[in-house]
């Protein structure tokens, strides 16, 4: 969903169908019906005091016609009932007709200018979505007055609409060349400008249609979604809060005010803004997307859940919910419905990188390595500049005892991003396996220099130190990871196996008493807890 509001005539313009509007000898006219002949003759004089046809025709006109300001279409006079023949008579270009009594009470015709019924056509055209058309309807009303504002404005409207920005560009600066105060005009550009990138200029022509007409709940918006763009929330958070005090009712400021706020870290406030455009419009799938990241934000996974699937049953090719859905299902272990939604997502769209990344994790999880391989492949292929991708792949490479080609990938991780400590640490461990101990405490000791209080490289350090005969190092790192975390049952073991090593058998003891007592009851850890007793036994009784 394009985020700006378009004032586009092919939205909000209702018209009545032509009559006859091929045949060539027709002409453009706009009707006025009103019950009176006293209201009749009051509405002319106004007409020919000046002001606009179309907008008394919206307000008091009783025909159909009434919302596309009376207009007609192209028609036939011949066509037309006597009546209005007898008036068109003689009638020019812009002229209001006299008075014609018919049976629906009394009438006012206005010629329309041939330039002006192309115009009209055009946006005829529009509303049936026939935009190539409606642009060959502007650019004839302009070869016959190149000074026609509101053609050019409407061409530029149509070629926007088309994502012809430049072109659409040049028409609406066209058009407020020729009327500066075309406030539509300067909305529309703002709308283009930021399509291309411009967000400041976009910011100047929403300003300069405020200006104009402050009381524009669209322009409002749009000024709201520019500045969002561009990082200064405060005031796109007021542009949208003023947006939704003109027009209280409207589902998308609802929605962007809380997009806002998201980004702005107040999330409570966002729910409730997410909510309040799911109040007025259920079917918004966005706004079900949006309040679940934002609840799953808030600690609700199974709400959250609930508002992913509810965005998908209403439009279910939407990846992002089936991405994020595929997120939350596998932060509750549930690995093949997060694999199915993942795998979802990449049907819809096989270029989502994250998609491919986080499929590969939950394969990777599965045991599914082969499979896994290829998801962590296909994410680094399409973008092989994040560091996070080619770890992933190395963990998976490793896991299958490739371990060359896991270092090959955690190195290139590392050329990408130098500062990850679970990079080096993988990257340790996996020299270690090698044999190659002075590598592997450089990178240990590079990692800890990026985070120091990550116990467990500290454990992995002293076991590297250990397996190069350096007891006293290694106890220091053991210690040093259960400073930082006290309860690591693996550490309390692995420092209790190197103080026996050293003789001290009072330290050896009370280490493997922590180890037995912080140890999970598991049949994967239960020879350890074996070989963890005998020591223990076998260090008490050389006490005695």
């Amino acid at each position: 969903m394009r985020r700006s509001l378009l004032c586009l005539l092919f939205l909000w313009l209702s018209i009545v169908v032509s009559l006859s509007a091929q045949q060539p000898a027709g002409v453009g006219l706009r009707l006025i019906v009103v019950k009176t002949e006293e209201e009749a003759a009051g509405l002319r004089n106004r007409l020919q005091a000046g002001e606009a046809f179309e907008e008394l025709a919206k307000k008091y006109s009783s025909d159909a016609s009434a919302s596309a300001g009376g207009y007609l279409g192209i028609v036939l006079i011949g066509d037309l009932r006597k009546e209005f023949q007898d008036v068109l008579v003689r009638l020019r270009p812009g002229q209001v007709s006299p008075i014609a009594k018919i049976s629906e009470g009394h009438a006012l015709l206005q010629v329309v200018p041939e330039a002006e019924a192309h115009d009209y056509e055009g946006k005829t055209l529009g509303v049936q979505g026939k935009v190539d058309e409606a642009i060959a309807e502007f650019r004839e009303a302009l070869r016959i007055n190149p000074q026609y504002a509101e053609a050019h404005y409407h061409l530029g409207v149509a070629l926007g609409y088309l994502e012809k920005l430049d072109e659409a560009v040049s028409e609406l600066r066209e058009a407020l060349r020729i009327n500066p105060q075309h406030a539509e005009a300067h909305n529309n550009l703002g709308v283009a400008l930021l399509e291309q990138g411009n967000a400041d200029e976009a910011i100047h022509e929403y300003r300069e249609a405020l200006r104009i007409n402050p009381q524009s709940p669209e322009v409002h918006y749009n000024l709201g979604n520019a500045l969002d763009d561009i990082g200064k929330l405060d005031e796109a958070v007021a542009e949208y809060r003023e947006a939704l005090r003109i027009s209280p009712d409207c589902d998308a400021s609802h929605f962007n005010l809380g997009v806002a706020l998201k980004h702005q870290g107040k999330l409570d406030e966002a729910v409730s803004e997410y909510r309040e455009a799911l109040r007025l419009n259920a079917g918004l799938a966005q706004a079900h997307h949006a309040l679940a990241n934002a609840i799953a934000d808030q600690g609700q996974p199974d709400e959250a859940i609930g508002e992913y699937r509810e965005a998908l049953r209403i439009n279910p090719d939407y990846d992002e919910a089936r991405y994020n859905l595929g997120v939350a299902l596998k932060k509750q272990g549930k690995l093949d419905e997060a694999i199915a939604e993942y795998r979802e997502a990449l049907r819809v769209n096989p270029h989502h990188i994250q998609a491919h990344n986080n499929l590969g994790v939950a394969l990777r999880e599965q045991g599914k390595l082969d499979e896994a391989i290829v998801e962590y492949r296909e994410a680094s292929r399409m973008n092989p500049e994040i560091a996070s991708f080619h770890n992933g792949l190395g963990v998976a490479l490793k896991a299958q005892g490739k371990l060359d080609e896991a270092i090959v990938q955690y190195r290139e991780a590392l050329s990408l991003n130098p500062s990850s400590p679970e990079t080096h640490n993988n990257l340790a461990i996996a020299l270690s396996e090698q044999g190659k101990l002075d590598e592997a405490v450089r990178e240990y000791r590079e990692e800890l220099r990026v985070n120091p209080n990550f116990a467990a490289a500290h454990n992995n350090l002293g076991n590297s130190l250990l397996d190069q005969g350096k007891l006293d190092e290694a106890i220091e790192e053991y210690r040093e990871a259960l400073r930082i975390e006290p309860n690591l049952a693996q550490v309390h073991y692995n420092l209790g196996e190197a103080l026996r090593q050293r003789g001290d058998r009072v330290g050896s003891a009370q280490e493997l008493r922590d180890f037995l007592r912080l140890a999970p009851s598991s049949p994967e850890s239960q020879e350890q807890i074996d070989r963890a007793r005998n020591m223990l036994a076998e260090v008490e009784k050389s006490r005695y």
